[in-house]
């Protein structure tokens, strides 16, 4: 009975031996017939279609395919297909694009245009808006503040463009004052001063004099706290009417 075990288990063994062998024969005869894509990228065409002839494989750049890059210089291979490692069969054709280099523009003056009017200029020089921040400033609302690249500059290689835009004059809350019975001269001054805007009514004939006008309502109310965005409405009538 041992004997027998024996025999099984030898048996077993050299069963699981021969199963690998022919594994590795199979896999040897598969991998024996591809062959090793190199990496090209970098390098001249030239050189790249000779790396590839020593492997069995061909390079072709069909109708000398280019493209813009920041990493490879002008005439060297910038892309490959297949890419480098892969396993193809020999006589492999592998497609090669070239580079172009950088892209280089000139980056222009976009400050003190308004955001459509700067966004058809990077249209025109075929860059991409790719970021608007806004921020309160002296500016007018709308208006292009600064941006990245600065005029004059070169494009990087996908000409992105980043643009800071005025948000205008950040809003002020005040207590508004009590102009009524006041002259109405008196309470444009204080208004203009504090730079807030006005309109004024009146249903008196076409006076010259303003010195004879005086503020019988307003709006907002005396007291009221309100935005120097907002527009203060004035009522006036002849000194006489009030």
């Amino acid at each position: 009975m041992k004997k027998a075990l024996i025999v099984a288990g030898f048996v077993a063994v050299a069963g699981l031996v021969f199963a690998a062998g022919l594994w590795f024969t199979l896999v040897s005869a598969v991998r024996g017939g591809v062959v090793t894509v190199p990496d090209v990228t970098g390098v001249p065409m030239s050189v790249a279609e000779r790396r590839l002839e020593e492997v069995g494989l061909h390079g072709t750049a069909g109708e000398r395919r280019t493209v813009y890059s920041d990493f490879v210089r002008m005439g060297a291979i910038a892309i490959q297909d297949p890419a480098a490692g892969s396993l193809v069969k020999p006589a492999r054709v592998v497609d090669l694009v070239l580079s172009r280099g950088s892209k280089r523009e000139v980056i222009p003056d976009l400050t003190g245009l308004t955001l459509s009017n700067a966004a058809e200029m990077i249209s025109k020089y075929q860059l991409r808006l790719t970021s608007v921040a806004r921020v309160y400033g002296s500016r007018p609302q709308g208006t292009v503040v600064s941006q990245t690249p600065s005029p004059g500059s070169s494009g990087i290689v996908d000409n992105r463009i980043k643009l800071l835009v005025s948000r205008g004059e950040e809003s002020r809350q005040f207590l508004m004052p009590d102009f009524r019975g006041q002259l109405l001269v008196n309470a444009k001054k204080e208004l203009t001063r504090q730079g807030i805007r006005f309109v004024v009514k009146t249903f008196a004939n076409q006076i010259e004099d303003e010195n004879v006008l005086f503020v019988r309502d307003q709006y907002p109310l005396p007291g009221f706290k309100t935005l120097t965005e907002q527009t203060v409405t004035l009522q006036v009538v002849e000194r006489e009417a009030f």
